[in-house]
């Protein structure tokens, strides 16, 4: 209270988060972007708040957390290491030590080798926007988060499964109500799937009507059953105009040496498949 010289900081943060949200579910606005504001808002606030703090190494570490939240495991690992020492300077020369400065490495290091677990990076990533929540995810981010599940798989021997799902009623909804309407369904869509499967799958639109869900872990019968469980559960999705929604799907499971570029092609496939009746 009374300490109104910092007031502007999150308050100027507060401002820019009020506009980017909006543009960024928009889709006026790349996701990374509101995240980058939420960094630079948060460093800020932490290198005003520590030189007054009783213990300021404690800022050091939150600040060292929220650039793991908020930034990818490479770029998080070198800002952290560029950050201790600036966050040290910054405190002055009595915590300007070089055990201070080995135990800011080390826990950035250890914060590092966390990402690195399997499915750690899902788990520690914070987004404004995280895949439960966003209806239409980039087609380009889910070949990507499948080149690394595949990755993951071949390094660690272990089974991958992608269930490809096509809902025609968000192509009809778009034709005769548009993207207003598409929107709300796909949003429907994205929760029930959120609901029905498990917090290290992996859900994305590959291109349009035509969804990925990457399921780690998972041979071709635990898939099945998964799309089993899915379709029936899609189905408590209904909307006035359209009825309730109906999925088609198909799953491919990731055979032994096959590259990602063949499994992406896989899919490709069997995309093109469940497109066919509709053609």
């Amino acid at each position: 209270m009374r300490h109104y010289d910092l007031i502007l900081p999150p308050t100027l943060m507060a401002i820019a988060l009020l506009i980017s949200v909006p543009l960024q579910y928009l889709g006026r606005l790349r996701p990374a972007v509101t995240d980058h504001i939420l960094l630079v808002g948060g460093l800020i606030l932490c290198a005003l708040e520590a030189p007054g703090s009783h213990n300021p190494m404690l800022w050091l570490g939150l600040s060292i957390t929220l650039g793991y939240l908020l930034l990818p495991p490479l770029p998080a690992l070198l800002l952290t290491l560029l950050l201790v020492p600036l966050w040290l300077l910054l405190l002055g020369d009595a915590h300007m030590t070089a055990i201070n400065l080995m135990f800011g490495w080390w826990f950035s290091l250890a914060a590092a080798a966390l990402t690195l677990l399997p499915g750690g990076t899902r788990a520690l990533r914070f987004t404004l926007r995280p895949w439960r929540d966003d209806t239409q995810p980039a087609g380009e981010f889910i070949s990507r988060s499948l080149d690394m599940e595949v990755a993951r798989a071949s390094a660690l021997d272990r089974p991958l499964s992608v269930l490809v799902l096509y809902i025609p009623q968000l192509d009809q909804a778009g034709d005769q109500f548009g993207g207003h309407m598409r929107e709300i369904l796909s949003a429907s869509f994205s929760e029930v799937i959120s609901d029905n499967s498990r917090q290290s799958d992996l859900l994305g639109e590959h291109h349009a009507n035509v969804f990925w869900l990457i399921l780690p872990n998972a041979g071709e019968a635990g898939a099945v059953a998964a799309a089993k469980r899915l379709s029936n559960a899609v189905t408590s999705v209904a909307h006035p105009e359209i009825g309730s929604l109906e999925s088609f799907s198909r799953v491919c499971t990731l055979r032994a040496q096959e590259s990602a570029d063949r499994f992406s092609q896989r899919l490709e496939t069997a995309a093109n498949k469940l497109l066919e009746p509709q053609a």
